[in-house]
């Protein structure tokens, strides 16, 4: 019996052979280097994308899949502004490789305002209840004394199993806008540390709420 994830979504039967995506436009710059902050987690999304690409044993490319966004690994039901942003990203990188991508965050209808015309959402009681999705991309990520190592893999809800998997590394500077170094003092546990100089802890992850 298939799993599914925590709306309603019907999933549908896998079968048939692994097909290969087209390969999109190889980035201009190897390294992302010097690229504005937004840039550089589109160009980030893209190296992770391509790594799940190579390593893909099961996923064909007409098989719905949804991006879920990336969590840090000790805290699995949080988010913040570096993790929302590379959802998106790895949405758009999915589908530069002509993947069947699933946006999730659709409502049921069209919300009309005096602000504006709204389609998408986070209120799960809004969000349509018979999406075919067969696999999810999942990410987490560890913040350490000089970045943040990001693991990312496509898993089949029919098994859990994991279809490709990829480990990626990007440093504090490279995405300065959403990390910071570790403050000279800081506090773990209610106990205050003074370290010899800033930067000795894990980076300090912007816009997470703590």
């Amino acid at each position: 019996m298939l799993k599914r994830v925590i709306i309603p979504l019907t999933l549908l039967m896998l079968g048939g052979c692994v097909a290969k995506p087209v390969a999109p436009p190889k980035p201009s710059l190897v390294d992302g280097n010097g690229l504005p902050p937004t840039a550089m987690i589109n160009h980030l999304a893209q190296r992770i994308v391509t790594e799940l690409v190579k390593q893909n044993d099961a996923l064909r490319s007409d098989q719905p899949i949804v991006v879920t966004t990336p969590v840090m690994v000790g805290d699995m039901h949080s988010s913040n502004a570096l993790a929302q942003q590379l959802q998106q990203g790895l949405m758009i990188s999915l589908h530069s490789f002509q993947f069947n991508v699933v946006d999730l965050n659709l409502a049921d209808g069209l919300q009309v305002t005096a602000d504006g015309d709204f389609i998408l959402t986070r209120d799960w009681q809004k969000l349509s209840k018979d999406l075919p999705v067969e696999h999810l991309l999942v990410s987490t990520m560890s913040a350490v004394t000089n970045g943040m190592a990001i693991n990312t893999r496509i898993v089949s809800l029919s098994n859990n199993r994991v279809v490709s998997a990829s480990q990626t590394f990007v440093t504090q500077k490279e995405l300065a806008n959403y990390m910071q170094p570790s403050e000279q003092i800081v506090s773990q546990n209610g106990i205050l540390y003074r370290q010899a100089s800033p930067g000795m802890n894990e980076v300090r992850v912007l816009g997470d709420g703590k």
